[in-house]
């Protein structure tokens, strides 16, 4: 009625948004007021619209004294015609006249002012960015003070800010994030919010829509998860490995499809899915979930096994769009679904096969690898792996759906015969015996008890053969750039002489890890034991698949290692661990077509200290594509919740109490014996601290994740999914958890 921006003004007052007073003058007289200073602001009839805004096209004046009023707004209601404005309307096709009002508000003024986008303009739609100044808002617009950004993830309620003061406090930040979604709720998503804070108090002086996201379309949105894929990739993961991860996830998506789909036109529809699986933003591995929503919706039931496929991989954000991407014809759905039940029944035969070839390709490959190697005969043993793995490894996603099933129907029909249904799943999970993933820690705990009646040959051979069978699994194994057992043994010295410390803890330890016999389950129904075997049999496979994994990031990791030595000898690179931040292109090119990368590797290098200083964000929400963040200078926050309790999933029964190692770099880890472990994640490597742990908290996870499933065979409790545990409990902290119930306390906050 009065123009965009008058009339947002009164939608937001009327509806109690902190909005300074204001008279809306239409026929051009200044209106008899008693403020000391007012803002004179333009009010047109097709400025700050959905796709047009007009910004900086019509005139605003600020700090107006009472004898000024009347000459700054016969100026702005003359800027309906000038120049600038007819060039803008003449631009966009706007042929219209334009109809001008004027806003004469309270002028405040300001200790700092800013804006406000409750998406960040780049494309990234669940970020909000406020960027700020110290005094009035046209210092900040101008230039003419110095400001600062902070950029906050409205899934994780975190934050990080750019500049050189921090002007705004936590408790701001949130005070504004909370009035942002207010005001999107009576003028839609996507604003450009003008504030100001005097006093500690916010004004918020207008909202626009972001014109650039007019035609934003949810639907299409890029949605990066770090769902499950954290366990694997924790933190930081340097550019080989990135690239190497999204080859592999590729191959083996391709090889599903294939498997499902068979051949033709609805593989090839398919091939820009299943060729971006995952991602890599600010040096962090993520899921692309909404592609992954793309292929899951192709298996039969999929509203029943969605649900389940989200609850097994700790998927927080359950919300997608649930209209199908492609239109399948009747007869191919069938034969879809035929294809789908049949790899389903016959996945635990088909990972037999599949371990059976990766023992004949590991043994292979170790007979043929030797140090000296050419670049062209280790690019050859690459080739020989690549091809052999990419064609079966796919079972893998067939048995991962078996496990989440049957893990599923077991802990609904426990249910229905149990009030602590959590409890009795968590109980029944460690019936499983001989589990894959914990025969290695097993094997070193043996060793370390042992040792004091093994000779030094003797010894040494135990060494050799763990070596041999578990070298490549350690803490951030699937990371290539991370040390092992096989490429560090003294790595594995340095553990045996750690849990040969204690000797009463170790026999304690090994009493405890050596036991085996699988649970009676002889007093429940005929139903529940099948579903409770076919569920040891789906993740017993997936143990086992893991541990082979590990094997082959293993193999992998020796050809990079052997290219680095070399690359570094030819002058390529500084030193031979600089090949890791190569990309996985680049690493094959450069034996073929040699050219100097130290540059290269210098600015990433530098890139990456600053993606540390980065929040670690579970999900991102790209318009588009993704990108990576590029500041000059990042401050990071640490944020913390004064309430002692927090809630997450119940994986191991126990209840223990003690003090917390809060463990933001695996380092600290060396510290970890008798702790209560509160990280973001585990991988596959954090079983042998565990070992001694007193139990552990992880902000990710489900029932199934690495940390549930050894927690549960070493009889320490665990609870998972806590939401920003790493910021509400701290290093020192005493803290008591209940792994039936999923709650967690702070008994005590260290002094």
């Amino acid at each position: 009625m009065y123009g965009g921006k008058a009339d947002n003004l009164i939608l937001m007052r009327d509806a109690g948004i902190p909005v300074p007073e204001f008279v809306v003058v239409t026929d051009g007289k200044a209106p008899e007021i008693s403020w000391e200073l007012s803002s004179v602001r333009s009010s047109a009839d097709v400025e700050d619209g959905a796709t047009d805004s007009f910004a900086g096209q019509f005139d605003t004046y600020l700090g107006v004294a009472e004898n000024e009023l009347q000459e700054k707004i016969d100026m702005c209601m003359a800027s309906a015609s000038n120049e600038g404005a007819a060039e803008y309307l003449k631009q966009r096709e706007i042929g219209k006249d334009v109809k001008m009002s004027v806003i004469v508000q309270k002028m405040i003024k300001a200790d700092c002012s800013g804006v406000m986008f409750t998406s960040n303009p780049q494309g990234i739609m669940n970020e909000c960015v406020i960027t700020v100044g110290k005094g009035t808002g046209d210092n900040v617009v101008a230039d003419k003070t110095d400001t600062t950004s902070y950029y906050y993830n409205n899934n994780d309620d975190l934050y990080y800010y750019e500049g050189i003061d921090d002007l705004l406090t936590s408790d701001q930040i949130h005070e504004l994030v909370g009035i942002a979604s207010k005001i999107e709720d009576i003028l839609g998503d996507y604003l450009d919010i003008e504030f100001s804070v005097k006093d500690g108090k916010i004004y918020i002086l207008q909202a626009r829509k972001i014109t650039t996201f007019a035609n934003a379309d949810p639907s299409r949105f890029l949605i990066l998860d770090n769902s499950n894929i954290v366990e694997s990739y924790p933190n930081l993961s340097l550019p080989l490995t990135c690239g190497f991860v999204g080859f592999v996830y590729s191959g083996v998506f391709e090889g599903l499809c294939r498997r499902i789909i068979g051949e033709g036109r609805y593989l090839d529809a398919l091939k820009p899915v299943f060729g971006n699986m995952v991602g890599n933003v600010n040096g962090r591995m993520y899921y692309k979930i909404s592609n992954w929503y793309t292929l899951i919706k192709f298996l039969p039931f999929r509203k029943k096994i969605i649900p389940v496929w989200q609850e097994m991989l700790g998927v927080k954000n359950k919300t997608y769009d649930e209209k199908q991407d492609m239109k399948v014809s009747f007869a191919q759905r069938l034969k879809i679904d035929k294809r789908i039940i049949s790899a389903f029944k016959n996945s635990p035969r088909e990972m037999e096969k599949l371990n059976e070839e990766f023992i004949r390709i590991n043994d292979d490959f170790y007979k043929s690898y030797h140090d000296g190697m050419t670049n062209d005969e280790l690019i050859a043993q690459y080739k020989i792996i690549e091809k052999r793995l990419l064609a079966c490894w796919d079972i893998t996603l067939i048995n991962d759906l078996y496990t989440f099933v049957y893990t599923g129907l077991l802990k609904h029909r426990l249910k229905k015969k149990y009030d602590d249904a959590d409890d009795k799943t968590n109980d029944f999970m460690s019936g499983i015996t001989n589990i894959e993933s914990l025969k290695p820690v097993r094997a070193m705990i043996d060793i370390a008890y042992s040792r004091k009646n093994l000779s030094e040959e003797e010894f040494g051979k135990r060494v050799d053969e763990y070596i041999r069978l578990y070298g490549d699994r350690n803490l951030e194994e699937l990371k290539l750039e991370s040390p092992t057992f096989r490429t560090d043994p003294e790595l594995l010295i340095k553990k045996l002489d750690e849990y040969c410390e204690d000797e009463a803890k170790l026999e304690e330890i090994h009493k405890s890890i050596m036991k085996d016999g699988k649970r009676d389950l002889s007093g429940e129904s005929r139903k529940i034991r099948k579903l409770a075997e076919k569920c040891y049999t789906g993740i017993s496979n997936r143990e086992i698949s893991r541990l082979n994994r590990s094997r082959i990031y293993g193999m992998v990791r020796e050809i990079v290692i052997s290219l680095g030595k070399n690359y570094c000898r030819e002058g390529l690179i500084e030193t031979e661990k600089d090949v890791f931040y190569l990309t996985y292109e680049e690493l094959f090119k450069m034996a073929k077509e040699p050219f100097d990368a130290k540059d290269r590797v210098a600015q990433r290098k530098s890139e990456y200290r600053m993606y540390k200083c980065l929040p670690a964000f579970s999900r991102i929400v790209f318009e588009k594509n993704e990108f990576s963040k590029h500041h000059v200078s990042v401050n990071s926050h640490r944020m913390r919740s004064a309430d002692g309790m927090m809630q997450g999933v119940p994986c191991s029964s126990g209840i223990s109490e003690g003090e917390a190692l809060v463990v933001d770099d695996i380092s600290m880890l060396e510290n970890s014996k008798d702790k209560i472990l509160v990280t973001k994640m585990t991988d596959p490597g954090w079983v042998f601290y565990l070992a001694s742990a007193k139990g552990v908290i992880s902000q990710k996870g489900s029932i199934l994740s690495h940390t549930a499933i050894i927690s549960r065979e070493i009889g320490i409790p665990s609870i998972v999914g806590v939401a920003n545990v790493m910021t509400k409990i701290n290093t020192g902290d005493i803290v008591k958890m209940d792994g039936s119930s999923g709650r967690i306390e702070i008994v005590r906050r260290k002094e």
